[in-house]
């Protein structure tokens, strides 16, 4: 449409761009692609360039921004030092605040915002690199043009919605996102951002959701769907088979179709006679808790289908990541191309965007905080629904609004809002996981760690093992994927309905997008200390356990190991160092803790002490067999050291010449070779 034309207002979408004279050049670059908005129907695109530098200009300025839906601005350092066009700017961030139009500031040339209205805004690209900048400027006029285009349908959208009533009939009528009276449907807050249950307004089909209608219905062709939990796969099916259900493309045979889930006892017992029963479409959800067994049947069954190919049977499988490529593996090429395979991921940043202008639509109101948002969910769906709910709660928004309102930026207060909620789902199950293992155990809290900084919510331990190699890490992993976790289930078994872990298949996963949110928002360290988690014990801590009639061997033994301590090799600790006043038993008991190592001078005292054979030992071992603390025996005098608890670990002299035996020469060069072998077990990898 030729941009003199003076169309039909209320059936037009005006969108005007102002630069200034001296970016005129960067201003013909955007041009190109600007114009593809006059091929949507009823759009008129409006530049100040073709106002004349007049006296009148100021005013023809203000009457464009008045009547435009649209304001694109070229920020620079001209155009904001221009008086005029600085009132114009005013004037179109007043109407975008009040709601009248849509702004976007575009950054053209590198330009100090300090100070400016624009400093808290989001400038296109947002790359941040001004047009000036040719790397990658093509790409920013591209991404600029999508976002200009989506806004523009938006509108049109909106008005193609509105009753001819509601229009604007004069020239200073908001129009479109801002139109008075009720939109023609009126919501519930929880009806358009939905916290639990399949989305209805705002929900937002997967790009593959076309293809997967077709394959749902297409004879002879078994489908699998793999992604990770929560972005939306079982939605998409049930969203696909309603829409089936409506269409003519399932009226002609109307196929019946049975949604199974793995989850429930029920429908797991029909899924083991499947084979007898199975006619038209069943749908397995959750196919990775089935039993192995189960599993293993239906995968043969699944490839029985596909050898097969019957017009009157058709399953289709949703797991998680690496359901489909399992199965493909397991078959031949040709048996492998007779099944459909969608991977299905995050959403990206445009859907979720489109599932908040659908909550907007629905509710008549505008989130200042989009970015933000974006942010915040990481692609997951049911996150946006979550904080959009509670920003809107905020706002006292619940329900659709009667005339459009700005949500303010309370994001902090919407995630503890969000924080609050999940905690009382998931609080007691993550405690349970992390105290798994013992006090001195911390491979539950390295997974939970681990899982929230996965996208997918999905652990494979034997990546894990790949990427941080060595015999504990993979000791600890197969010690509490075999140990822990069952007793983790065996005491709290709720736990499986929000972690999943299958030690032969070796995968722990994430069942809800909400849980990796809630252990990222978490403070893991203070986890720790609820769960009685302590700290794990350092190889460079040494404590010495001795008699007190043996404590020239205790002095003896610290003068050879004086200079490597000195260097900074190791820190010694014995009980000589409890100060005065202090509690002896606390700090005896911390000091227990933090060791890595425990010296034993071991001799016949030693061993009919009270005090050290019923509480330090006892505790060294406990140390020991959880914490993986390293015991170094030393035998100072003859004893039966082979007839007490301390004859599993291996000494650090021979136990047939103890140190009161040898001569003086003899006795000095044994605490030597014991001094290096300390050194060596400081230094040393623990196992």
């Amino acid at each position: 449409m030729d941009r003199t034309e003076q169309p039909d207002r209320q059936a037009t979408i005006f969108t005007f761009v102002i630069c200034a004279r001296e970016d005129h050049r960067l201003l013909y670059l955007l041009l190109p692609f600007m114009n593809y908005l006059e091929f949507l129907p009823g759009s008129v695109l409006r530049i100040s360039t073709d106002l004349r530098p007049d006296a009148h200009m100021e005013a023809e300025l203000r009457r464009h921004i008045e009547s435009a839906d649209v304001l694109l601005l070229l920020i620079s350092p001209d155009l904001l030092a221009s008086p005029i066009y600085a009132r114009a700017i005013s004037l179109g961030l007043e109407r975008a605040r009040r709601g009248e139009l849509q702004l976007f500031p575009i950054l053209a040339r590198p330009t100090p915002l300090e100070g400016t209205p624009f400093a808290s805004l989001q400038l296109l690209p947002r790359t941040g690199r001004p047009l000036s900048e040719e790397i990658a400027r093509e790409q920013a006029l591209r991404e600029i043009l999508h976002e200009v285009l989506l806004i523009c349908r938006e509108l049109q959208n909106r008005r193609r919605l509105s009753p001819p009533s509601l229009a604007a009939s004069s020239e200073s009528r908001t129009r479109g996102l801002t139109a008075s009276g009720l939109p023609p449907t009126s919501y519930r807050l929880d009806e358009v951002f939905k916290r639990t249950g399949l989305p209805t307004v705002t929900f937002v089909p997967p790009s593959i959701f076309e293809h997967l209608k077709l394959a749902l219905v297409e004879p002879g062709r078994s489908v699998v769907i793999e992604g990770p939990s929560g972005i939306g796969k079982t939605t998409a099916v049930q969203k696909a088979v309603q829409q089936l259900r409506e269409e003519e493309i399932l009226r002609a045979e109307r196929p019946t179709i049975t949604l199974l889930s793995a989850r429930a006892p029920a429908d797991r017992q029909r899924l083991r006679t499947l084979s007898e029963w199975h006619r038209g479409v069943v749908i397995i959800d959750d196919f990775h808790r089935l039993e192995p067994d189960l599993r293993q049947e239906l995968v043969d069954y699944l490839k029985l289908l596909a050898d097969t190919q019957p017009k009157d049977r058709k399953l289709v499988i949703i797991g998680i990541p690496g359901t489909g490529q399992s199965f493909i593996s397991s078959v031949s090429f040709d048996t492998a191309m007779r099944f459909d395979r969608f991977k299905m991921g995050h959403a990206s940043d445009e859907e979720i965007l489109q599932l908040i202008r659908q909550g907007e639509q629905a509710l008549n109101v505008i989130f200042d905080c989009k970015e933000d948002i974006l942010r915040l969910v990481d692609g997951s769906f049911i996150l946006a629904q979550f904080l959009c709910y509670y920003l809107c709660m905020q706002n006292n928004i619940i329900q659709t609004q009667p005339s459009p309102v700005a949500i303010r930026h309370h994001l902090a207060k919407a995630v503890q809002n969000v924080m609050e909620t999940l905690e009382r789902k998931f609080d007691l199950a993550i405690k349970q996981f992390a105290a798994a293992g013992g006090p001195y155990d911390q491979t539950s809290l390295a997974l939970l760690e681990e899982l929230s900084q996965s996208r997918e919510g999905v652990l494979w331990p034997s990546l894990l093992q790949q990427e941080e190699p060595g015999r504990a890490r993979a000791h600890d992993l197969e010690r509490f994927f075999k140990e822990s976790w069952p007793q983790a289930i065996a005491s709290y078994p709720d736990l499986a309905y929000h972690l999943f872990c299958d030690p032969t298949v070796g995968v722990l996963l994430a069942e809800d997008p909400t849980l990796i949110f809630y252990l990222r928002h978490s403070n893991l360290e203070q986890l720790a200390r609820k769960v009685g988690k302590r700290p794990a014990p350092s190889r460079q801590q040494i404590f010495i356990c001795y008699a007190r009639k043996d404590k020239r061997w205790l002095e003896r033994l610290r003068s050879h190991l004086a200079p490597l301590e000195q260097k900074g090799v190791f820190d010694v600790w014995d009980d000589t160092l409890i100060s005065a006043g202090s509690r002896w038993e606390q700090t005896l008991e911390d000091a227990i803790l933090r060791a890595g190592v425990a010296v034993v001078l071991v001799s016949a005292t030693l061993l009919a002490s009270d005090t050290i054979m019923t509480r330090q030992l006892p505790r060294l071992l406990e140390k020991a067999r959880l914490a993986g603390t390293l015991i170094i025996p030393i035998i100072v005098s003859p004893c039966l050291f082979e007839e007490s608890e301390l004859q599993s670990f291996e000494p650090a002299n021979d136990p047939q010449k103890p140190l009161t035996t040898l001569p003086p020469a003899a006795r000095e060069q044994a605490l030597v070779s014991i001094a290096r072998r300390i050194s060596a077990a400081v230094t040393q990898q623990p196992q």
